[in-house]
């Protein structure tokens, strides 16, 4: 099945001190080797790269000649804006994959199986089940333990019916909801049907200063098995 997908760069690195969608990963930026993986998937029709406005000269230089219709569009002040801002942006779409820029290391399997899984559902997303032990804290008082059985750690990308998600949307700003960090919440709340299939581990998110290093790491790993 075709897809489009939407890359989501939007972030303004306050937190992290400088904006992680623009770090070179083994001399490539973050952003660049993510597009990539999407450009080079057949079952990808158009990219949609969603950054900060200040960004986009920037953006539309590093990505070069793409291989595929790719548009650089301008992010919103929050996460779920900026997805918004991509789906209001994609042409005659039916599928839509929205993935989280600084995930380098997605591939191609990974792609292939969300596109899969969605069939007979409104989405398609990866998850890996918790491992560790997780509490509840407040105040650094511990209240309780927090069963971790059936609970996930969700990761991009998340294949979408494309009209489920811009409802879903429309549905978040109608009740003035606009901190979503995670867009399948959003067709949750409107009775959606959500698949969950199996991530991958190395499909990591740079979020803090030493996931570079491991993902350095990882990519020296890749380079000297190949």
């Amino acid at each position: 099945m075709a897809a489009d997908a939407i890359i989501v760069g939007g972030g303004s690195g306050l937190r992290f001190g400088r904006k992680k969608q623009f770090i070179s990963l083994g001399g490539i930026p973050l952003i660049k080797r993510t597009v990539r993986a999407f450009e080079n998937h057949s079952s990808i029709r158009q990219i949609v790269v969603v950054v900060p406005h200040d960004d986009l000269e920037f953006t539309a230089c590093i990505l070069g000649s793409p291989q595929k219709p790719l548009k650089v569009v301008e992010g919103g002040k929050t996460r779920q804006e900026s997805v918004s801002n991509g789906l209001q942006s994609l042409e005659r779409s039916d599928l839509v994959l929205i993935h989280d820029a600084v995930r380098p290391f997605v591939d191609g399997d990974l792609i292939s199986r969300v596109i899969d899984g969605i069939k007979g559902y409104d989405a398609c997303i990866p998850g890996l089940a918790v491992s560790n032990t997780l509490k509840e804290v407040i105040n650094g008082v511990v209240k309780k333990t927090i069963p971790r059985s059936g609970l996930y750690e969700i990761q991009t990308p998340q294949c979408f019916l494309t009209q489920t998600l811009l409802k879903a949307h429309a549905s978040a700003r109608d009740e003035d909801t606009q901190g979503a960090t995670d867009d399948s919440s959003l067709v949750e709340a409107i009775g959606g049907r959500v698949r969950l299939i199996d991530g991958d581990p190395m499909n990591m998110k740079i979020t803090l200063g030493q996931d570079i290093d491991i993902a350095e790491a990882i990519l020296k790993c890749r380079s000297e098995s190949v």
